[in-house]
């Protein structure tokens, strides 16, 4: 099989600013990376030198992009007319990896695309509210009986309650009632871990086929939830993750969701994985669309019918 010829894509006058963007594999897969250091906020002297090396893509910094004079944006306008693809920083980062940058330089001090901009989209959410009725009363029928059947063997073969229920913060900052069929002989409310004993040998499989989230359609069903959003977190984490991040509650912008952009692309994520979970969250807020979930619904199908959480 003939690979394909990476396309070159230049960055012109990189600071730390775009580290992060750099470090990403999803980059380096896909385009040739070329340094460019010789711009001057007086004069454009890279045409030719774009031309020549049949560069197809430029990414600047957000910065350097306000700071062009009348000729350099007309230079740039006229690459644009070439073909030539022109990106500031965070727009490439998010463009590349389906996440809104927030890249943390140092303690305290955070920037990002819009981040402040991010809206409630009044009536594509109350379709939103529409879709998750519907889906609730077609597969009712179906996850009743996988839901009873889940209990009957959680309940013979365990001790303990066949439910469990945990709060956790939802729409608005507002803290709710979850519901799980029980997997644990024991639950402290912390994460679980690779080879969890806690973890009952049904509740294994419970969890395999994600039939223990199941009872979650009656959160849905009383609003709490939707299908699709930000994972809800309990109360501890979000205190602490939104002291360690102010940007963290902005996910409670809208309802949460039993599967989400998030967890597809991190199905197992880790505690140390919470900035990037928060960047696939508020894409997903930005970018809110019925095309949008229904690409999440399909791609969480993929993983339940497959059982495979890549």
């Amino acid at each position: 099989m003939i690979k394909r010829k990476k396309e070159k894509c230049l960055f012109v006058n990189v600071s730390k600013s775009l580290d992060k963007l750099l470090s990403s594999s999803k980059i380096a897969d896909k385009y040739e990376i070329v340094f460019y250091k010789e711009l001057e906020p007086s004069e454009i002297t890279f045409t030719s030198y774009i031309k020549e090396n049949n560069i197809k893509v430029v990414v600047f910094e957000n910065s350097q992009l306000n700071e062009l004079s009348k000729k350099q944006v007309n230079e740039l306008i006229k690459l644009r007319l070439s073909g030539v693809e022109i990106h500031d920083s965070e727009d490439f980062y998010e463009c590349i990896n389906k996440r809104v940058p927030i890249i943390k330089t140092q303690d305290n001090q955070y920037f990002s695309d819009e981040i402040f901009s991010l809206k409630r989209k009044r009536r594509l959410l109350f379709f939103k509210r529409g879709f998750d009725i519907l889906f609730f009363l077609l597969l009712f029928p179906i996850a009743l009986p996988l839901t009873i059947i889940g209990c009957f063997f959680t309940k013979f073969t365990s001790r303990g309650t066949m439910f469990y229920s945990q709060i956790r913060v939802g729409r608005g900052g507002k803290p709710f009632k979850i519901y799980k069929i029980r997997t644990m002989k024991t639950n402290n409310g912390g994460y679980t871990v690779a080879n969890d004993n806690r973890i009952t040998p049904v509740g294994k499989f419970l969890r395999f086929s994600k039939i223990d989230e199941l009872p979650q359609l009656y959160n849905i069903l009383k609003g709490d939830m939707s299908l699709i959003g930000p994972r809800p977190e309990q109360p501890k984490y979000v205190e602490e993750y939104s002291e360690e991040n102010p940007f963290f509650n902005l996910r409670h912008m809208i309802r949460p969701g039993v599967s989400g952009w998030a967890q597809i692309h991190l199905p197992k994520a880790t505690p140390e994985e919470n900035l990037k979970k928060l960047e696939y969250d508020l894409y997903y807020i930005k970018k809110y669309s019925w095309r949008l979930d229904i690409q999440i619904l399909i791609k969480t199908i993929k993983i339940v019918l497959t059982m495979n959480s890549h």
